[in-house]
């Protein structure tokens, strides 16, 4: 009611006196004295019957006005307000503003609150915000606010934002802060929550009357450990108390292991620097650090730009892209691109890796080729070796290990190593650094040199095989040219029993085929029996 007496007469009185100043101009009088209060009094009386009712109205807009600020004054609260300031806690469906210094509550100074903070000491942050239970799911600091929230979405159900106004990185020992009450400048407090029924959250601000102590302490790499005692001065008795790890990126954790699915600058540069570690052995790398990261969330790709130095003084720009599958975002094989910056120091040792040499040809002479299944290759692991594929491609490196029906070779890219993997399918010879030839024998040349099959041991027909239905010897022929085409691209399988994977086809055999799904910084193979197979296609 104040204030609308007060905005009525303001309102009047501006009225009336453009109306005594039209009405003056336009009877040849000067119009400057109705601005000034009481000059004007002596033309209004020698001219009353022209201006007694603009005089009149103005006199009850001032009369009127000064009625509202006198309830103002009574109920004891700033005339120049337009809204009464109230307890604005309980209120729903909209963002609370608060004072610019909330007035604290006996709660605050209260026996029942320095129990609830000696029950709480030592465990893990917890208490109750809004009348509700809170125990902390994530707390961080970043860009000099410390937040604790409760809830995995996008928008947490509880959460409390400290405004500090530190920087985790000069956090280099044990740091802490008091907060009384009747502080003058404490840091700015914002408590959020989300009403029954709503989906985004309403907040209320404190900039003081609380009490709170915080400590802080370096624990691990964009990591700090703290305690924390906060108690709020609303309605509902809010408080925190307890210890907690604090953050300083935006990675998410599950169970303590970073959360690869998570869609932030923060997880792709994790997952390239993590990727970029291991391509160097140890005691190389000096440091690897992210400098730019581009996101595309749509395209469920992205790419990396890092920084790599070595402790022989090279430092190096590395470039990755990723890409998000089922098991979360993983740097694309073969992706990576090297830029040197600085070169090694003079006298510096300089990283290499084990390559293929190249035997004389007197060696090549007197080595007589050999002949070898696939299994037997075994025997040529940790050895310097040069692969033939079956469409000429060379490779050189050394043979780590062969597994089924695949082998794996760390080869030299730039300064680090890359493992790639070759099928039994794809590999024609292998060449030793003596330079003798090993041929690589099929199945069923391997099967004719085994010995003969007696009639009693013949082997069954696939006719003859209980259970497996006879198939076209066309249409099997049709399937294998059809899956062959996509061995080296993006494909997903559906399977029976088994869930649909997206990944890399490496090899089709008649029986099974081959998928590799990057996990992290490396890549786990699947195996599949061609009778289990309900669809395959390439993937966009």
């Amino acid at each position: 009611m104040a204030e609308l007496l007060i905005i009525i007469g303001v309102s009047g009185l501006i009225i009336c006196t453009l109306g005594l100043m039209h009405e003056a101009g336009s009877r040849g009088h000067s119009a400057l004295f109705f601005l000034v209060p009481l000059a004007s009094l002596g033309q209004v009386q020698q001219h009353w019957e022209e201006y007694r009712w603009w005089a009149l109205g103005r006199v009850a807009s001032l009369l009127t006005a000064a009625v509202g600020i006198a309830l103002f004054l009574a109920t004891g609260q700033n005339p120049l307000e337009l809204a009464p300031r109230e307890n604005l806690a309980g209120q729903a469906g909209q963002v609370l503003r608060g004072d610019n210094m909330a007035s604290s509550t006996a709660f605050v100074t209260s026996e029942e609150a320095a129990l609830l903070v000696v029950e709480g000491q030592g465990k893990a942050l917890s208490g109750r915000l809004h009348g509700k239970k809170f125990r902390y799911d994530r707390v961080a600091l970043i860009d000099g606010v410390l937040t604790a929230s409760q809830g995995e979405g996008f928008l947490p159900e509880l959460e409390v934002r400290i405004l500090l106004g530190w920087d985790p990185k000069k956090i280099t020992e044990r740091r802490t802060m008091l907060v009384n009450p009747s502080d003058e400048g404490a840091p700015v407090v914002h408590l959020s929550w989300k009403p029954d029924g709503q989906d985004y959250p309403e907040t209320r601000i404190f900039s003081g009357g609380y009490r709170m102590e915080l400590a802080l302490a370096p624990l691990d790499t964009d990591q700090l450990s703290g305690s924390m005692v906060l108690v709020m001065p609303d309605s509902f008795k809010s408080f925190l108390v307890g210890d907690f790890t604090a953050y300083s990126n935006h990675l998410r954790y599950r169970n303590g292991i970073v959360d690869l699915h998570f869609d932030h600058d923060d997880t792709l540069a994790y997952v390239a620097e993590d990727y970029l570690a291991t391509q160097f052995p140890e005691g190389v790398l000096e440091s690897v650090q992210a400098e730019h990261v581009q996101l595309r969330r749509a395209e469920a790709s992205g790419q990396v730009m890092s920084r790599v130095v070595l402790t022989n003084g090279a430092v190096e720009q590395r470039h990755v892209r990723l890409e998000k599958s089922e098991v979360g975002w993983a740097v694309v094989p073969g992706s990576m691109e090297t830029r040197v910056i600085t070169e090694p120091r003079e006298g510096t040792a300089t990283l290499r890796s084990p390559v293929f040499e190249k035997a004389t040809p007197e060696e090549a002479q007197t080595l007589p080729p050999l002949e070898k299944t696939f299994p037997e290759l075994v025997a040529y692991v940790d050895r310097n070796v040069l692969l033939e594929t079956q469409s000429g491609r060379q490779l050189d490196g050394v043979l780590r290990r062969v597994s089924g029906d695949r082998l794996w070779l760390v080869m030299n890219v730039g300064s680090g190593n890359v493992e790639r993997s070759v099928s039994a399918e794809e590999l024609k010879s292998l060449t030793l650094s003596t330079g003798q030839r090993i041929d690589l024998l099929s199945e069923g040349e391997a099967d004719n040199e085994a010995g003969v099959v007696y009639e009693s041991e013949s082997p069954v027909t696939q006719s003859e095989q209980p259970g497996r239905a006879e198939e076209p010897v066309e249409e099997i022929s049709a399937r294998l040219k059809e899956l062959r085409a996509l061995v080296g691209k993006s494909v997903t399988i559906t399977a029976s029993d088994v869930v649909t994977r997206t990944g890399i086809l490496q090899a089709v055999s008649d029986d099974h085929l081959t998928l590799s799904v990057a996990v992290g910084a490396g890549n786990i193979e699947y195996f599949y029996d061609m009778n289990s197979i309900q669809k395959v296609e390439a993937a966009r």
